[in-house]
């Protein structure tokens, strides 16, 4: 008897461990999210366009080098937005691929809690064959992140603080 796995989904966390002299200036990804809102170069209601900065890259290269040691696939970031969450808003429910365009649709989302002042939740949708609907959630902070297959619907929890919450969303696809 064999078993051959043909499909997979699968969550990965965890926390931003940058080497001394290398941290990820969130303050700075925080200040082009603001910048943008402000500016209003949105992709949506929710999700506003990042634009590129060394903090920016030096944080998307240490995603590409820790996936790429753990799970021998490159992830190529195709679009950086960020989240502004005010108090007492969630975001919207959704998955980041365009069903009418699949083959140019990301492969994977990253959410990255560039400032968070307590946590947010991030549940994230999936079906187990016959068992449809099911959830899993995960508590984002600041410098964690949370990356999952893009077709996968997700929302994250109402901000119950006083104060705006900060979200990076990249979006990825693997070669």
């Amino acid at each position: 008897m064999q078993k051959q796995v043909v499909s997979e989904i699968a969550i990965i966390h965890g926390t931003v461990d940058s080497p001394k002299g290398f941290e990820i200036d969130r303050d700075k990804i925080k200040n082009d999210i603001i910048n943008s809102f402000v500016t209003n170069k949105k992709f949506n209601d929710f999700d506003y366009e990042v634009p590129f900065s060394q903090p920016l890259q030096w944080f998307q290269d240490y995603i590409r080098d820790f996936f790429r040691d753990k799970y021998s696939q490159t992830l190529i970031p195709k679009s950086n937005f960020g989240y502004i969450l005010n108090p007492g808003q969630a975001s919207i429910n959704r998955n980041t691929v365009d069903l009418v365009d699949l083959k140019n649709s990301p492969d994977y989302t990253l959410l990255y809690g560039v400032d968070i002042d307590d946590k947010l939740d991030v549940t994230i949708e999936y079906n187990d064959n016959r068992r449809a609907n099911r959830s899993w959630t995960i508590a984002l902070q600041n410098n964690k992140f949370i990356i999952f297959p893009s077709m996968q619907r997700f929302y994250i929890s109402e901000n119950k603080t006083k104060r705006i919450q900060t979200i990076l969303l990249t979006s990825y696809e693997y070669i």
